[in-house]
C-alpha cells in the first residue's frame, strides 16, 4: 500500500524564513534592551552627581549673593603636617575655612582636628569611612552620618554640622536621611581637582576663571600629599583678595544667601 504525501510548494522555504525573522526579533530585543539600561544607569549615575539637585532635602553648592564674598573648603582630613601648615596660612590671613573632615581619620589624628576646633574653623562631616553611599544600606549609611558626628562633639565640636556626600554622590537614601536629621549636603561651585593637580600654579588657576561671589571652593587636606594645595591657598587669598573679595566659613556664606542656586 502506497502513500501519497500531499508537497506544499514553498512551505519549507516560507518556515525558514519565519524562523531567521524570529532571531533578528529576538536578537534585537536583546540589544535594545541591554542598551535600555545602559542608558538608564548612565543617567542614575549622572543623576546621583549632580551639582544643583537631590530627591530630598537641602542642597547647597553656591550662594547667591552680590557680596564679594567665598567659602575655601577643604576634604578628606584631618591630614598632618597638610593640614596645620594649612592653618598657619589661614591664621596669618585671619581667615575662617570648612573642614569635612573623615571619621576613621578623626580617629587617627584627634589632635589636629581639636587644633581646627580651637582656632575658630568650621566642621563638617565627610562620612565616617568615605566610601560612595549611593549603593549602601541605610543602617550603613546612618552608622557613617552619626558615628562622625558623636567623634566630633566629644572632640569639642559645638555648631551644627553640614554633611557633604562622599565623591558628592547620592541618590535616593543618603538625601532622605539628611532630610530625617535636618542637614544640608554641602557641595561645591567650584572643583580645583587639586588632588590631579600638577602643581599648585594648576589649582590656582582653575579657581580664579571661575570664581564669582557666593562660590564654595573644593579643595583637599586629605588623602595623600597635599603640598601643592598648601602652596596654592595662599596664592588664592592673596589674588582673590586683590579682587576684591573676602572669605567666610559655609555656614556664615549661607547667611547670606537669598536664592540657593
Amino acid at each position: 500500500m502506497s502513500i501519497n504525501v500531499l508537497v506544499i510548494p514553498g512551505l519549507k522555504v516560507r518556515s525558514k524564513t519565519m524562523f531567521m525573522d524570529r532571531n533578528i526579533i529576538n536578537i534585537l530585543i536583546v540589544l535594545f534592551t541591554v542598551a535600555f539600561i545602559f542608558l538608564g544607569l548612565k543617567l542614575l549615575n549622572k543623576f546621583s552627581m549632580s551639582l544643583k539637585f537631590q530627591s530630598f532635602g537641602e542642597l547647597v553648592n553656591h550662594v547667591n549673593t552680590k557680596d564679594k564674598v567665598v567659602a575655601l573648603t577643604y576634604d578628606d582630613g584631618p591630614n598632618p603636617p597638610y593640614t596645620n601648615q594649612l592653618l598657619e596660612i589661614l591664621e596669618r590671613h585671619q581667615i575662617k575655612a570648612t573642614f569635612f573632615v573623615v571619621g576613621k581619620t578623626v580617629e587617627k589624628y584627634p589632635d589636629t582636628l581639636r587644633l581646627i576646633v580651637s582656632k575658630g574653623h568650621e566642621i563638617g562631616n565627610h562620612s565616617y569611612s568615605h566610601k560612595a553611599l549611593i549603593s549602601e544600606k541605610p543602617g550603613f549609611i546612618w552608622s557613617e552620618i552619626q558615628k562622625t558626628d558623636q567623634l566630633l562633639r566629644q572632640l569639642g565640636v559645638k555648631d551644627e554640622i553640614h554633611f557633604r556626600a562622599p565623591y558628592g554622590r547620592k541618590l535616593i537614601v543618603l538625601p532622605y536621611l539628611l532630610a530625617k536629621l535636618n542637614k544640608k549636603n554641602i557641595l561645591w561651585t567650584i572643583d580645583t581637582k587639586d588632588y590631579e593637580a600638577s602643581n599648585s600654579e594648576v589649582i590656582e588657576a582653575s579657581v580664579l576663571e571661575q570664581v564669582r561671589p557666593g562660590s564654595i571652593i573644593l579643595m583637599h587636606d586629605g588623602g595623600g600629599e597635599r603640598s601643592r594645595t598648601v602652596v596654592a591657598t595662599e596664592r588664592l587669598i592673596e589674588n582673590l583678595k586683590e579682587k576684591g573679595y573676602s572669605f567666610q566659613t559655609v555656614s556664615n556664606l549661607i547667611s547670606k544667601r537669598s536664592i540657593i542656586k
